[in-house]
């Protein structure tokens, strides 16, 4: 009987809490990851959602390169038909190179699957002493997502 007494304060508490904040609702939709596959002189895009589903790729060209265009690349995995070896690298493209895998021997990839979130360039990934994520294509470094650079590009006093 004390329990039922109890009942009352406690639904009105559940219905009082305020709503959950807005930055987490963007979360509840998986984030989109965008590869280019390249083959050779050739190549096509991919866009997945990084929701951990298998998505077929649904071509036929003898990958060597999988570039992640704004996602973690070790974040998804790759199917093939055959045993394949896959090198973490960064391309070369400047300003901010972009997160590869090198795929070796070249082969199709039949299909992708992706999981979690990461942050852009420039992102907070520390807000109020607190870890926010991974960055898609950096380093977190004073609380922003910074750009990964290459040695040589960077401006070294005479």
């Amino acid at each position: 009987m004390k329990s039922l007494f109890f009942l009352p304060a406690l639904l009105g508490l559940a219905f009082s809490h305020p709503a959950a904040p807005s930055e987490l609702d963007t979360r509840a939709a998986p984030q989109i990851a965008h590869f280019f596959f390249q083959a050779a002189a050739t190549g096509y895009n991919l866009t997945v959602p990084a929701d951990g589903n298998w998505y077929p790729t649904n071509n036929g060209l003898n990958v060597n390169i999988i570039t992640a265009l704004d996602f973690t690349v070790t974040q998804c995995e790759f199917a093939t038909h055959q045993p394949v070896a896959y090198n973490y690298q960064l391309s070369g493209d400047l300003p901010y190179p972009k997160e590869q895998f090198a795929v070796g021997p070249p082969q199709p990839i039949d299909r992708v699957r992706c999981w979690g979130y990461c942050l852009q360039v420039y992102d907070d990934c520390v807000r109020n002493g607190q870890f926010v994520g991974t960055c898609c294509n950096g380093f977190c470094a004073a609380n922003k997502c910074r750009p990964y650079v290459y040695p040589q590009d960077i401006p070294w006093p005479n």
